[in-house]
């Protein structure tokens, strides 16, 4: 079986261990400090929360995902959905459904995969005051001082009708929830900056701000290694440095590329330099669809604009040189990165742009 996975949370021996980072979070966890936990995407940010809240005893993680949340009901249901996933105990469950009494939830069966959920009546979660049910609920359910709120993709809740009224409720309600910590979660920078760091936004300066970055490369190498000798593969450090360079350190996409490694060679080989090829053809077979779909959705510009990066990662989109190769003026290249960044292909990087996904930049300059 193949070791590596990507694309979900993992737990157990599939995680790379971070102890520094988990010993933090366990610490903010248990004094009831509310947390900003920004990182790039793929960076492993939710399995890492996951991870750390498990190993406190008797903690429970009301783990809330709110991507491409659009509506308040649908934030309601997200959330009563988390409190579902939080525990079996039936104890705990029917306190949920006598608090949140007026959003009129029903503990009802995920068809998925048979795990306990909760739902709740459209038309109640629609109701202004549902916000205030929701909160109030998991003020009583989590005030017990072991229980860590977690909303993932926070920033997304940016994209509610009066978005600005439901943030000023939540801040209102939150900040004397002192027994409790929230964990905020993103991905996007920018929107996660504008809900915390804006002096207008009701969140302003309202939690500490944790980073999750890059796994630190000599325990992520061992991780690695280790893993491919699960299947009687070798790999040299030459070669794990060259996969943790294409991903730019991200956990994710370095777990996806030795996924494809491992895919595409033989029980007992050397995983080589050459094997790289193979393994990003693999990855370009899958995602084909998706990435050719992209690219027929971009402008003259855009694509111009985007291989000058794919053949730059280093490169200032804005300088004197950058300007010359596309050909274009930098008014119109400020409105490009603009729309890029928009549409989450690009992100800001130290004063450099990086592809949101590092095969999508090789994709481009294969083409």
């Amino acid at each position: 079986m193949n070791p590596f996975k990507y694309g979900c949370v993992v737990a157990g021996e599939n995680f790379c261990p971070r102890p520094e980072l988990e010993r933090q979070l366990k610490e903010f966890a248990k004094s009831g400090q509310n947390l900003v936990v920004q990182g790039a995407r793929r960076m492993g940010k939710t399995s890492l929360v996951k991870h750390a809240m498990s190993s406190i005893k008797g903690m429970k993680l009301i783990y809330v995902d709110l991507y491409g949340v659009r509506t308040l009901a649908e934030f309601c249901e997200r959330v009563m959905h988390g409190v579902a996933k939080a525990t079996d105990e039936m104890s705990f469950l029917k306190k949920a459904l006598q608090f949140a009494f007026r959003l009129r939830p029903v503990i009802a069966v995920d068809p998925r995969d048979g795990s306990t959920t909760i739902s709740v009546d459209a038309r109640a979660a629609a109701e202004p005051n549902s916000l205030h049910a929701v909160l109030d609920t998991l003020e009583k359910l989590a005030g017990d001082g072991k229980s860590c709120v977690v909303f993932d993709e926070f920033q997304d809740i940016l994209q509610l009708e009066n978005a600005r009224g439901v943030l000023a409720e939540m801040r209102s309600t939150i900040q004397f929830q002192a027994d409790i910590p929230y964990f905020f979660m993103g991905s996007l920078r920018n929107e996660m900056m504008s809900i915390f760091d804006d002096m207008d936004s009701p969140f302003y300066k309202s939690a500490l701000t944790f980073s999750v970055g890059e796994i630190d490369r000599v325990e992520f190498s061992r991780f690695i290694t280790a893993r491919f000798e699960i299947g009687n593969r070798r790999i040299s450090q030459l070669v794990v440095a060259r996969i943790l360079d294409f991903a730019d350190g991200v956990s994710g996409d370095v777990q996806e590329l030795c996924e494809a490694l491992w895919e595409t060679s033989a029980d007992g080989a050397e995983i080589s330099l050459d094997g790289m090829s193979a393994a990003l053809d693999l990855i370009f077979s899958r995602e084909l669809g998706g990435y050719g779909a992209i690219y027929e959705r971009l402008t003259a510009g855009q694509s111009a604009v985007l291989r000058a990066l794919a053949g730059n990662p280093s490169a200032r989109p804005y300088s004197f040189e950058f300007v010359s190769q596309v050909g274009m003026p930098t008014s119109s290249i400020r409105r490009i990165m603009s729309r890029l960044a928009d549409s989450r292909i690009i992100y800001s990087a130290g004063g450099t742009c990086r592809f949101s996904n590092p095969f999508f930049r090789e994709w481009l300059l294969r083409r």
